[in-house]
């Protein structure tokens, strides 16, 4: 059993010694550049699977195909010949973690070689502008800049270029979170250009995407850093709110991106207010033609808590009641006509008028009555503000008369089915009210 054992470990060496003689000639003949002899050998010796029982097998395959893929005679394959490399350098770490090999002259630019053909090729891509196979170029590319950064053979800190094209093609192709990982690195570096072109954009996309996200501290560490480097630049003067509300001009994307703000940021009272305006706007819209969305009633809701909240943020601003009290002043005008008509069904018939008939005129003027209170009671309000104001300018007294007459109206309406004391008190108060309004004309 002993000459057996000895005999077999005889054979697997010498074995192992004929590939080793291999390699070193496929080797040879890459060192001397000879691409084609080098190919010829590995066709012929690459068969074997022992070819690749050792780590060199796979280098050695790495750095002929790494070759070829460069090589502009052979521009047909070179797809094919740079992921035969591609796929046989990541056996080869995989089977000597250490990469000790790299270290051979031969081997060492075997990672240059990928990262060079990586990179010409995602260019090639972006100038006919396929930028999802770009961006999958420009992964590799910087992968394989860390390596020859890590093993010293790239002499710098980081590959800023290859970093850039990466963040910018994955930005472009709607890969965010993976934009704004290479964005940051650049970002944490504060690099502000490369080869005198601005890095403006990659703190402008870090700006956009954290905002995107509400994520307030990253917000405002990339937008600090932005400002530092580009000082004249308005961009960065921007809020959180802003991007909010300018991300786009579509009302449902405004809305939900200014709904998710809000819920980030309840205590804010301009998100607030900001959030009620886009609403007041749809539902109480002075276009011509504008026609009620199908979910007013819930935008209703969203648009009085808003206003709501805003108010009790902050009471002394005028706003919230101004809005409210336009909202529901319109809105009353509304049921009005719903009011008008069972009246004048009622006054028709008259003595033949139903109990029902009187019951929807009945209701009609108490959903009237009910709302038109509410838009009196926001406009007293803002009228209580406008009366501690000093020196009001033009703008501000066209709003003041505005309430007054409409506050006028109010109880004119209010006199018409009252009597005794609350007459005399709705007489004084229209009066009040109407005077105030000539006053302000």
């Amino acid at each position: 059993m002993k000459k057996v054992i000895f005999l077999a470990t005889i054979v697997a060496c010498s074995t192992t010694g004929a590939f080793a003689q291999k390699y070193d000639d496929i080797k040879g003949l890459l060192a001397l550049g000879q691409i084609a002899k080098a190919k010829e050998s590995y066709d012929k010796n690459s068969t074997n699977e022992k070819f690749f029982t050792k780590p060199e097998g796979y280098i050695l395959k790495a750095a002929l195909y790494s070759s070829l893929a460069l090589d502009s005679s052979k521009a047909a394959e070179a797809d094919k010949n740079r992921s035969e490399a591609d796929a046989a350098l990541a056996k080869y770490k995989e089977m000597e973690p250490d990469m000790k090999l790299m270290e051979d002259p031969t081997y060492k630019n075997t990672p240059y070689n990928l990262y060079a053909a990586y990179f010409n090729a995602g260019i090639a891509d972006i100038n006919n502008k396929a930028y999802e196979p770009a961006y999958d170029k420009f992964k590799k590319t910087v992968d394989y800049s860390e390596l020859l950064i890590a093993k010293k053979i790239m002499n710098k800190q980081m590959d800023t270029a290859a970093i850039y094209y990466a963040g910018l093609l994955a930005e472009n192709t709607k890969h965010a979170d993976e934009a704004q990982k290479y964005y940051a690195r650049i970002a944490d570096a504060k690099i502000k250009e490369y080869n005198e072109a601005s890095y403006e954009s990659v703190y402008q996309g870090l700006v956009r995407y954290y905002a995107g996200k509400s994520d307030n501290a990253n917000f405002e560490k990339y937008k600090a850093i932005g400002k530092e480097l580009f000082p004249q630049s308005e961009f960065f003067t921007y809020s959180m709110l802003d991007f909010a509300v300018g991300g786009s001009s579509n009302f449902n994307e405004r809305l939900a991106s200014l709904e998710k703000h809000v819920a980030s940021n309840p205590e804010d009272y301009k998100a607030n207010i900001t959030l009620a305006e886009i609403i007041y706007d749809t539902l109480d819209s002075r276009k011509a033609n504008a026609v009620l969305p199908g979910n007013a009633e819930e935008l209703e809701g969203k648009m009085l808590a808003a206003l709501n909240k805003a108010s009790s943020l902050k009471p002394e601003e005028m706003q919230p009641y101004l809005l409210l009290g336009d909202h529901y002043l319109l809105k009353s005008e509304k049921f009005r006509d719903a009011m008008v008509t069972a009246e004048t069904n009622v006054t028709k018939k008259g003595a033949k008028a139903t109990a029902d008939d009187k019951a929807q005129l009945a209701e009609a003027k108490k959903t009237y009555g009910a709302n038109y209170e509410l838009a009196k009671n926001n406009y007293e309000k803002a009228a209580e503000l406008f009366a501690k104001m000093q020196n009001l300018d033009a703008g501000q007294k066209r709003s003041y008369r505005a309430i007054a007459g409409n506050l006028a109206e109010y109880y004119s309406y209010k006199i018409e089915d009252s009597k005794g004391a609350d007459r005399d008190k709705y007489i004084a108060l229209e009066k009040k009210w109407d005077d105030i309004f000539s006053k302000l004309r």
